[in-house]
């Protein structure tokens, strides 16, 4: 597979669009420990950042842990740092720092950093949709050697699930032959009634040339867990089975069923300068290839230079203990622009 067939699938979920629903009023009140009222419409609180949007400034993001009384007559998504999900109104309170949310079974008030996500609720799939896209190119003329890169993400999320594409391809020319490596992963995570429990289901594809892999196809299903969950980091875990589909360059297609161990780490200082940590390992035993192991990892680390606009660092490894390739081993770094919308 190459770059363009997951850039073809953050296409399709782009424009897979319901019809515009308009937006609340900008009506909201966010009042900062300083004294400042600034009035618009709360788009969402995630990562410790509140959006706000309004009619002269603009859309503004503040640090949710400055913000000491939030008023809105709107509905919400509203989830806190143990799991529980409201949907609701967010009710003003007098003691600064707190946050009260009123839905259809109660009265319920919280310190305000744990709540870790708000959103709103009437809105359409594209207001609900995250995206994000980078690239980079290098080229070294002592050793005619050519590496492009392509990282995209895209996330979509309701009252119910939870919804990711993720892709990235990387191509490498020299004088002697040219090299490239691609992944795309779709996961969905549905709520449970349980707190921080979700059901799961992915589907991945893989191709690399140094692992002489032409192609490797998976699909399954698990449950997941969130195990810590603050206005400040998140580590995620799931574990399920997959079934695999692959081929490499000098045999025929051929399945085999895994164990499928996942975990995540996201953290973010939003101090000066701001940075953005994503981590992610997966490991796959084989229930059918005896012995077989493989693993895969990403990393994502991005500084903000100017609004929406950031220098990355990306990078990725893979391993498989019974490749085609002599050491089973394949990794990349890359450096680049990337741009948020």
């Amino acid at each position: 597979m190459k770059p363009n067939v997951f850039l073809t699938l953050t296409f399709l979920l782009l424009f897979t669009a319901t019809p515009y629903v308009e937006a609340n009023a900008k009506t909201d009140v966010v009042v900062l420990y300083n004294g400042d009222r600034v009035t618009g419409e709360v788009k969402s609180l995630e990562s410790g950042i509140l959006e706000l949007s309004t009619d002269s400034m603009g859309t503004l993001k503040i640090e949710w842990q400055d913000i000491a009384r939030l008023e809105s007559e709107h509905y919400y998504e509203i989830r806190t740092s143990d799991g529980t999900r409201y949907l609701g109104s967010v009710e003003p309170t007098a003691q600064p720092g707190q946050v009260r949310v009123l839905d259809l079974d109660g009265e319920y008030q919280y310190d305000a950093l744990q709540v870790v996500q708000i959103r709103p609720i009437e809105k359409s799939v594209l207001d609900r949709l995250d995206v994000y896209f980078s690239a980079g190119f290098s080229y070294t003329r002592a050793s005619s050697i050519a590496q492009s890169s392509i990282n995209t993400k895209v996330g979509y999320e309701n009252e119910k699930s939870r919804n990711t594409l993720t892709g990235r391809a990387s191509l490498t020319d020299s004088a002697d032959q040219s090299t490239s490596s691609s992944r795309v992963d779709l996961d969905r995570a549905v709520w449970t009634s349980r707190k921080n429990v979700f059901r799961s289901s992915f589907a991945n594809y893989e191709s690399n040339d140094e692992l002489a892999l032409d192609y490797r196809f998976g699909v399954g299903a698990g449950l997941g867990t969130i195990f810590i969950d603050t206005h400040r980091k998140r580590l995620i875990g799931i574990a399920g089975l997959q079934v695999i589909t692959e081929q490499d360059e000098d045999s025929d297609p051929d399945q085999n069923l895994e164990l499928y161990l996942s975990g995540r780490y996201l953290a973010w200082r939003l101090d000066t300068p701001e940075l953005d940590l994503d981590f992610g390992l997966n490991v796959y035993p084989s229930l059918t290839d005896s012995g077989r192991v493989r693993s895969g990892s990403d990393l994502r680390l991005r500084w903000e230079l100017i609004e929406d606009l950031f220098f990355d660092i990306t990078a990725y490894g893979t391993y498989d203990n019974k490749a085609e390739s002599n050491s089973g081993v394949d990794y990349g770094v890359t450096t680049g622009l990337g741009w948020e919308f």
